[in-house]
């Protein structure tokens, strides 16, 4: 009787532990993508933290910076970052780009919904 029950959340169990691990390669790959515009004596991935602000602070990302990661972003996930609102809440830290990104690949992006970043 007990055997559905556990198989149950062991499946949960795994299926959040898979998740996790998903994201933590997503921010993984973000921090590379972030510490690659600058030079390697400047800024190392392994020194930025998940809720460190990417705009501004200590990184010191300009409105073309983050277009540029924006680019980098669109290029490494497959995604597409709209202008405006969504940008600028989407690149508030590596943890709301990485929740973005994870939010983009789980449900399909309806059409006219969000235009690559123009680098014009």
């Amino acid at each position: 009787m007990h055997s559905r029950p556990l198989f149950t959340i062991w499946r949960y169990s795994r299926k959040a532990k898979n998740r996790r691990h998903r994201d933590n390669l997503v921010r993984s790959e973000l921090k590379q993508l972030v510490a690659g515009m600058f030079r390697p004596d400047l800024l190392e991935a392994n020194t930025i933290a998940d809720d460190e602000p990417l705009m501004g602070g200590r990184m010191g990302l300009d409105s073309i910076d983050a277009l540029e990661l924006a680019i980098c972003v669109e290029e490494e996930f497959g995604i597409a970052i709209s202008r405006g609102a969504e940008f600028l809440i989407a690149f508030k830290s590596v943890t709301t780009l990485a929740d973005f990104i994870q939010s983009r690949a789980r449900s399909p992006v309806r059409s006219g919904s969000a235009a690559p970043a123009s680098p014009l």
